[in-house]
């Protein structure tokens, strides 16, 4: 075996560093496409804070902890704050008064705050946050009235702490997953890529392709075989790893029974691009014939995962 060893790995180690160099630029292509397609949605709300008290800071910071909402300051020196509503650069736009401090302690925050918001689904849904963060706010200082009602004197900040305190905070539990798959259409459609990209190999090895040595070197007995399991057993063994550092970063565990599926399509696979390889003399019909031959086996991977 060292023979075809020599001439199948180590006469073509630059081959496989592009190759190997290749699928991972394509796994790299798809992580950038799944992350910018999975961004989450940021609803931009504009403020101007004219104020620029604690209270007022409270609030942006209030609007501000949603993930879905995107802060754009505007200056004092901007007039006209409905523009940006209008020119559809933002959800809402609202001004915070000077005298907002003053204003929400007395509770009367009624008409007190300009406020411009597209009339649409996502500008409603701008508003109720607007709404909520002003509602969650003027709280503890409407206990605090209660309270003095009542002749019952505690401080705005122990009311805002207890309430803070007091306050339950939505938890979801998650349980992991723990039991090994069988099938994953994640991975499935990652590897299946990974399939095709691979297909590039049947170029980076046409120099394997010279008849004349390799028809000397058919002369021995089970050299086709010899030279056949070399090629195959290389490609399939980097697929796999690459298969396996693929599961490992999406955290998801695979069961024997996947990887041995796996394993099978991959011989599959790669004993017929061999057979292209050496087989097929114009190296334009070998291309064609292994680009088809790579979707159509990515197809079939794809399939089993289902």
């Amino acid at each position: 075996m060292k023979p075809y060893i020599q001439l199948v790995i180590k006469k073509q180690w630059f081959a496989y560093f592009i190759f190997i160099l290749t699928i991972m630029l394509a796994l790299g292509a798809l992580w950038i496409a799944h992350k910018s397609a999975s961004q989450t949605f940021k609803i931009p709300i504009a403020v101007q804070d004219m104020s620029h008290s604690k209270a007022s800071k409270q609030l942006i910071h209030q609007m501000d902890s949603s993930p879905y909402v995107e802060i754009q300051y505007l200056s004092k020196d901007d007039f006209y704050i409905d523009d940006l509503v209008k020119k559809k650069e933002v959800m809402v736009s609202l001004q915070i008064p000077k005298d907002f401090n003053s204003k929400l302690k007395n509770n009367n925050l009624k008409s007190s705050i300009p406020l411009y918001g597209r009339d649409d689904f996502i500008g409603s849904i701008a508003v109720e946050i607007v709404s909520r963060s002003l509602y969650e706010q003027q709280i503890p200082y409407i206990i605090q009235e209660h309270l003095d009602d009542m002749n019952q004197t505690k401080s705005h900040s122990d009311i805002q702490n207890q309430y803070y305190k007091d306050t339950p905070k939505s938890q979801l539990t998650t349980h992991s997953i723990t039991q090994n798959a069988n099938q994953s259409i994640s991975i499935g459609v990652v590897f299946a890529c990974v399939i095709m990209v691979s297909a590039i190999q049947i170029l980076l090895h046409q120099r394997l392709k010279q008849n004349a040595p390799l028809q000397r070197l058919f002369l021995t007995n089970h050299s086709q075989l010899k030279l056949y399991s070399t090629y195959v057993v290389t490609h399939v063994f980097i697929l796999i790893i690459i298969l396996i550092g693929i599961s490992l970063v999406i955290h998801q565990p695979l069961s024997i029974f996947f990887y041995l599926k796996s394993l099978i399509i991959l011989v599959i696979y790669e004993l017929g691009i061999a057979l292209l390889l050496f087989k097929i003399n114009v190296l334009s019909h070998r291309i064609f014939m292994a680009i088809v031959y790579a979707i159509v086996m990515s197809v079939i991977y794809l399939w089993i995962q289902l």
